[in-house]
């Protein structure tokens, strides 16, 4: 028969917490193992004269928790290999803020019996001190893991084992960045023993006290957590019978200008590197998003969270470099990867869409560069920068013609303008960029032009095409760091 480790929670405190199975099989033990003598039983226990060996040395020899838990794992392994029953006892509850037990369970239990001898973890004693049903919604986050917690603020939020003022910095920095500066905190510290001590302070001030290995950081629900559940609780209330007039009255079809308003409003903050209005605009273009699925939320279509699932599935399909076995050198070698994946899901789905799929909502220029692209991959395209060169040409020459007989001038025209994209297509330029780029350029110089004109007293759109002209060509000295005369 394989040998048998006894795992015995301590409970949070001291003796009289401890269950009378588990401080008989500790008394009766030849040997104990635990994970640290920084706790009060563990130090009643000595004073019993119960023999102990901790785990603490461990702690002072590894850099970090995972090499330590695993030389914990493999000194019980060995002492296993030499007995048939080894007893290891931790704080609390052996399964709750426990790593050890989890790797014990996995890596031990293939070749020995693990059995678990369950106590009162400190989250009962934090029940009773704060007076709050579990019920009511509880989530447990170690130190080192709120960043990707998901808090909501909805429930009750435990972080145990906050034992030094420099990780309670760090907590309250990561907490800060969804919860308000001003919510409660309670500081929960050696709860069931003569010092237990329930402090409450302002977020902001959380770090200020002392911090010990039996302290645990507490919030109570908070309606003011930024979230991505506020967010839609928000949009929900809005189109509510108690909500927004306006916000009830749209629908996919009236909120299309809005979209394409916000869309170009983040281009524009891309455009000037306004970081700060970037944030902003992001959020106003996030809530399109929104807005969206609410509407298709309350005509039963689809939710949120169809939206969220839809994009991570997508991404995770469409990236089997990263999430897959798949290796993908080059940026080409991805893209090329992503069209194939992208014809292979619209195959699964018998979606008949065409050779030319884009939406018939891109701005043109978009449009006729995602046009040639795409005639480009099957071979129809020309070998080098020339033979686009050429053509504008020669729609130059067809456009010319055409003005001179009067027919044809539109269609010529956009013929030019589509070659011209062609062009930018091969010198590996976003024509709709560029063109963005130009008009701003002619604006500052125009309103730089206005500006020279009003200076020296004239009006501008009282000068003559010369004298703008003249002015024009200071603007343009001036921005190009030229010395006016």
């Amino acid at each position: 028969m394989s040998s048998c480790l006894h795992v015995i929670g301590l409970g949070p405190s001291g003796l009289e917490q401890l269950t009378l199975g588990n401080y008989r099989r500790l008394c009766n033990a030849k040997k104990v193992f635990v994970r640290t003598l920084h706790h009060p039983c563990v130090q009643e226990l000595m004073a019993e004269g119960v023999q102990l060996e901790s785990f603490d040395e461990v702690y002072d020899s590894e850099d970090t928790f995972e090499e330590v838990y695993q030389k914990i794992t493999e000194r019980l392994r060995t002492e296993l290999g030499k007995d048939s029953e080894v007893i290891y006892a931790v704080p609390g509850h052996p399964m709750v803020a426990e790593k050890t037990i989890q790797l014990l369970w996995k890596n031990l239990r293939p070749e020995y019996e693990v059995i678990v001898h369950p106590a009162m973890s400190f989250v009962d004693e934090i029940f009773r001190v704060l007076n709050f049903d579990p019920i009511e919604g509880m989530l447990i986050r170690n130190y080192d893991a709120l960043k990707d917690a998901g808090l909501t603020g909805r429930e009750w939020l435990i972080i145990p084992q906050v034992y030094n003022q420099l990780i309670a910095s760090e907590v309250k920095l990561d907490l800060m960045s969804s919860y308000p500066d001003e919510a409660d905190v309670f500081i929960v510290q050696g709860l069931g023993t003569y010092n237990e001590r329930v402090d409450k302070h302002p977020l902001f001030e959380m770090d200020h006290g002392s911090f010990d290995h039996l302290t645990t950081i507490v919030l109570p629900p908070c309606s003011e957590v930024i979230s991505w559940t506020k967010l839609l609780q928000i949009m929900e209330i809005l189109r509510s019978p108690d909500g927004c007039a306006w916000d009830r009255e749209q629908n996919h079809q009236t909120l299309k200008p809005c979209l394409i308003e916000e869309s170009y409003e983040v281009l524009e903050a891309i455009e000037k590197e306004d970081m700060y209005n970037l944030c902003e605009e992001l959020g106003d273009l996030l809530l399109q998003v929104v807005f969206h699925a609410q509407i298709a939320s309350e005509n039963k279509i689809f939710e949120s969270q169809d939206v969220l699932q839809g994009i991570i599935q997508k991404l995770l399909r469409r990236h089997p470099h990263v999430f897959g076995e798949e290796v993908l050198e080059t940026a080409d070698d991805v893209i090329r990867s992503w069209d194939r994946i992208k014809q292979e899901e619209k195959a699964d789905t018998k979606e008949e869409r065409g050779f030319f799929s884009d939406p018939k909502g891109l701005p043109a220029l978009m449009l006729a560069s995602s046009t040639q692209r795409r005639a480009a991959k099957i071979g129809f395209d020309w070998s080098d920068l020339e033979g686009p060169c050429q053509k504008v040409q020669e729609e130059l020459l067809e456009l010319q013609n055409a003005l001179k007989t009067g027919v044809g001038i539109r269609e010529e025209f956009g013929d030019l303008l589509f070659a011209m994209v062609n062009v930018s297509r091969f010198l590996k330029l976003d024509a709709e960029e560029v063109l963005r780029e130009a008009v701003h350029k002619f604006q500052a110089r125009f309103l730089k032009m206005v500006e020279l004109s009003r200076e020296e007293g004239q009006k501008i759109e009282q000068l003559s095409l010369n004298e703008m002209d003249a002015y024009w060509e200071k603007a343009k000295l001036q921005e190009k760091g030229g010395k006016l005369m």
